[in-house]
C-alpha cells in the first residue's frame, strides 16, 4: 500500500476482488444479468467466479450454486442482479454470509418514486445494521483492469475492444456518461486502473471510493464525475491525502445553479450558491476542476506520466508560425507565459533554424522541418537545456512520411528531461498520435486543448498546501455564549447590528466604535463620546438591510444633524433603537459565513458595500481558514488590483484583512450548529488595518 493510511478493508476487497458471486446470474450472455459473467470470462478474470442461480447447475459453462450458503470459502464481492423488491433480502443474505461488499445494479429505488425511496431506506438500514458496504443501487457496477474483475453490465466493452490498463482511476455518479468517458479514454490510449459507478449512493459515495483508490500503488491520478456532493468533508479529507501523496484529483461537476440561494436573508447566501462553494473549496484543497469530458481526458493524459511543472513558462516549437501564435494566445488564457527567450538563447536556437525561421519563442521551425526533420532533434535539445523552459510544446501536422524521424526526436527529448513535454499533431492519418501515446507522450489534436491541460498541470504543480489553521487563543467564549443565550431566551433568530458586532469582536475582529442610543438626545451624547463625524443607524432586530429602507445616515457632525437624523430614523420603526458609530473610511469588502449542506461552514470574501450584489466579485473557502488561505481569497478577486493601491493610494493592509477573515472562519467553525448566516458588510480596509463597520448575524 502507498503511504500510511489503508482504505476500508471492504472497499479494498471490492477494488481487488479474489472471488465474485453474481446473484441472479443468467445463462444468456446478452441479458443484463448475464453480461458480468460473459465479460469476466472474455477478459480472463483469474479469481473465483461464482454464479448464484437456483434453476441451473451451470451458468455460461461455469458451475453454479443455488444459494450463497452453498458456496465454500470466502467471497470478496457480490453482484446482485435481482429485481428491486428482492434486493434488501439479498443484501442481508450477503452480510450473513460474511461478504464485505455488494453491488446493486437494479433500478427502482429513490430515483423512481416514494415506494422506491422507502425501499432504498430499507437498504440503508441493512447497511447500518450489518456493516456490509454497498455500491449503488441503480448503478452499472465497476471494473478493475488489473484483475480483469468486471462485475458490470455495461456495453462499453462490446465489439473488438482492447483493455488499456493504466494509472488513472475513475469514479462517476453517472453510469452511462461515466462509461462514455471510460470508452473515450481507452480509445485515446489513456490507461485506466479502475472504474466505479456509484448510482444512488445509498451507502458508498464518490468520496469514500476515492479515499480507497488514493491508497493503491497502481493509482497515480484520480478522476471524478459529480452531479452533486453529499459528503463534502469526506471529499476534503481525500483531497488532503491526495495532496500528501502527490496524486491529482481531477473533477467534473455539473449543475452550476445557485437558485437555492435566492431566497436567503443575507448577501452571503446569494454570493455563495452551491457551485460557487464547490469551485472555491476544491481550489482551496488542490482539486483540479475541469469543464467536461474532453478536458477531463486531456488533463488525465497529461497528469498520467507524473511530471510536474516548476513554473508557468512555456516554450513552443512549431512547424507553422500561425500555429505557434495560436498556441501563445491559448496559453495566455490559461495563465501560461510564452515569453521571448533571452538573446543568447535566441542566438543558439537561430544556429539550427533556417534564416527565415524565428528563434524568439514561439520558435518557428518553418516548413523546412519536412525536408530536414533532424532539425527538430537539434532544436529540442536546446529547448530542454534552456533554463526558462518549465514546459515544452511541439506543434506538428500532417507529415506522416517523416513521422518516424519526428517522433524519434520527440521521444529522445522526452526521455532526456523530467519537464512536461507535449505534442500537438494536427491532421494526417492519426497514426503518429497513436504512436506517441503508446510511448506515453501526451499528444493532442488542438493547441487550445494542449494549453488548457498544461495550464491545469501548472496550477496543480504550483498549488499551495491545504490550509493548516490554528485556533486563535484570545477568543472570548463566555461573551459569545452570553450573546447567543440572550437571543435564544427571547426566541429571536436575528441579532441586531450591535449584538452581531459584539459577537465578532469576541473573536478578535476589530469593529468600528459604536454606542446604542434609545432616543435622539442619547444619540447626540454618544456622538460626543465617540467624536464626530458619526453615522446614525436604525438598530433593529427585524430589519436586515437597513440601507434598502433609508435606515442609515452618514457623515453627521453637528448636534442638529444628529437630532434630525435620529428623529427621521425612529419614524421608520418607533420600536427600534439607534446605533451611533464613528465614521471610518477604506476599501469596502464583504466577509460572510454560511452553512453549506455538503461542506459545512464556509467563508465568502468579496468586494462589498451597497453594490455587493451588482459586483458579485467574491471567492469562497471552507472554514476554518489560516491567514495564508484567507489572503489567497483576497488576491483571487477579479478586482484585487484595487487592494494593491490605485490612483496614488497606499496598498491596503492585506495581512489585517486576512487575520479578520481567518478569525471569522473560526467563528463559523465553532458556531456551526448555532449560526445560519453572517454578513460583515462592509469590512473596511486601508493601509493601516481592517475594521468591521456593519454586521448581521442570523441564528439557526
Amino acid at each position: 500500500m502507498d503511504g500510511t493510511t489503508a482504505p476500508h478493508p471492504a472497499i479494498h476487497r471490492m477494488l481487488h476482488p479474489r472471488s465474485i458471486a453474481v446473484l441472479g446470474a443468467s445463462n444468456n450472455p446478452v441479458k443484463l444479468s448475464g453480461r458480468a459473467i460473459a465479460l469476466m470470462k472474455r477478459f480472463g478474470y483469474a479469481g473465483r467466479l461464482l454464479p448464484i442461480n437456483p434453476l441451473r447447475a451451470r451458468v455460461q459453462g461455469i458451475p453454479a450454486h443455488p444459494r450463497l450458503a452453498d458456496v465454500d470459502g470466502e467471497i470478496d464481492l457480490a453482484m446482485i442482479m435481482l429485481p428491486a423488491d428482492q434486493v434488501v433480502d439479498a443484501v442481508r443474505d450477503c452480510a450473513d454470509r460474511g461478504i464485505p461488499a455488494a453491488i446493486v445494479g437494479a433500478a427502482g429505488f429513490a430515483e423512481l418514486d416514494e415506494q422506491g425511496a422507502r425501499l432504498q431506506q430499507q437498504l440503508s438500514e441493512v447497511v447500518s445494521e450489518t456493516g456490509i458496504r454497498v455500491l449503488g443501487p441503480n448503478c452499472l457496477g465497476m471494473f478493475s483492469l488489473r484483475d480483469k474483475a468486471m462485475p458490470t453490465f455495461t456495453s462499453a466493452m462490446d465489439g473488438d475492444f482492447q483493455l488499456r490498463e493504466g494509472p488513472l482511476a475513475f469514479v462517476s455518479q453517472s453510469g452511462a456518461f461515466g462509461t462514455f468517458i471510460f470508452s473515450a479514454a481507452q480509445h485515446a490510449g489513456i490507461g485506466i486502473s479502475h472504474f466505479l459507478n456509484t448510482g444512488n449512493e445509498a451507502d458508498l459515495s464518490v468520496a469514500e471510493l476515492l479515499g480507497g483508490l488514493v491508497e493503491l500503488d497502481e493509482v497515480r491520478v484520480l478522476m471524478a464525475y459529480l452531479e452533486g456532493v453529499h459528503d463534502g468533508r469526506e471529499l476534503l479529507t481525500v483531497a488532503r491525502r491526495a495532496h500528501e501523496l502527490d496524486k491529482p484529483v481531477l473533477a467534473v461537476k455539473v449543475g452550476r445553479s445557485d437558485a437555492g440561494a435566492r431566497a436567503a436573508a443575507s448577501h452571503t447566501a446569494s454570493l455563495a450558491g452551491e457551485d460557487a462553494v464547490f469551485d472555491g473549496v476544491v481550489r482551496q484543497f488542490g482539486v483540479v476542476r475541469v469543464e467536461g469530458m474532453e478536458d477531463l481526458l486531456d488533463a488525465g493524459m497529461i497528469f498520467a506520466d507524473g511530471r510536474r511543472a516548476r513554473g508557468r513558462r512555456l516554450t513552443t516549437l512549431s512547424l507553422s508560425g500561425g500555429a505557434g501564435v495560436l498556441m501563445a494566445d491559448a496559453a495566455a488564457r490559461h495563465d501560461l507565459d510564452v515569453a521571448p527567450w533571452e538573446p543568447e538563447w535566441q542566438h543558439r536556437m537561430a544556429e539550427v533554424l533556417p534564416s527565415f525561421g524565428s528563434p524568439r519563442n514561439p520558435v518557428d521551425l518553418t516548413a523546412n522541418l519536412i525536408s530536414d526533420p533532424a532539425m527538430l532533434r537539434r532544436a529540442l535539445e536546446i529547448a530542454v537545456e534552456h533554463p526558462g523552459s518549465d514546459m515544452i510544446a511541439v506543434l506538428l501536422g500532417n507529415s506522416d512520411h517523416v513521422a518516424d524521424e519526428l517522433i524519434g526526436a520527440v521521444e529522445h527529448a522526452y526521455r532526456s528531461t523530467d519537464r512536461p513535454l507535449v505534442v500537438v499533431w494536427t491532421g494526417g492519418s492519426g497514426r503518429p498520435r497513436e504512436w506517441l501515446r503508446e510511448l506515453g507522450i501526451p499528444c493532442f489534436t488542438d493547441p487550445g486543448r494542449a494549453a488548457a491541460a498544461l495550464g491545469a498541470l501548472a496550477g496543480y504543480s504550483l498549488r499551495p498546501a491545504p490550509p493548516s489553521p490554528k485556533r486563535p487563543r484570545d477568543i472570548d467564549s463566555r461573551a459569545v455564549r452570553a450573546i447567543l443565550c440572550e437571543a435564544r431566551d427571547h426566541g429571536r433568530r436575528q441579532l441586531d447590528e450591535h449584538e452581531s458586532s459584539r459577537l465578532i469582536a469576541a473573536y478578535g475582529v476589530p469593529c468600528a466604535g459604536a454606542f446604542p442610543a434609545k432616543d435622539p438626545q442619547s444619540a447626540v451624547a454618544a456622538a460626543h463620546d465617540l467624536g464626530t463625524p458619526v453615522a446614525v443607524k436604525l438598530l433593529s432586530r427585524t430589519i436586515g438591510h437597513k440601507s434598502d429602507i433609508g435606515g442609515v445616515r452618514l457623515n453627521l457632525s453637528t448636534d442638529a444633524e444628529i437630532l434630525e437624523a435620529a428623529d427621521d430614523l425612529l419614524r421608520l420603526d418607533p420600536d427600534a433603537k439607534l446605533l451611533v458609530q464613528r465614521m471610518t473610511t477604506g476599501t469596502e469588502l464583504i466577509v460572510g459565513i454560511k452553512r453549506d449542506p455538503a461542506f459545512g461552514p464556509v467563508v465568502v470574501v468579496g468586494f462589498g458595500g451597497v453594490l455587493v450584489d451588482v459586483l458579485a466579485d467574491s471567492q469562497v473557502g471552507v472554514a476554518p481558514l489560516d491567514t495564508a488561505s484567507a489572503k489567497r481569497l483576497l488576491v483571487s478577486l477579479r478586482g484585487s488590483e484595487v487592494l494593491a493601491g490605485v490612483r496614488g493610494q497606499a496598498p491596503r493592509d492585506l495581512d489585517a484583512a486576512a487575520d479578520a477573515i481567518a478569525r471569522l472562519s473560526w467563528l463559523a467553525h465553532d458556531l456551526a450548529d448555532d449560526l445560519a448566516e453572517l454578513d460583515v458588510n462592509p469590512l473596511l480596509i486601508d493601509e493601516n488595518g481592517a475594521v468591521a463597520v456593519d454586521c448581521l448575524a442570523i441564528l439557526t
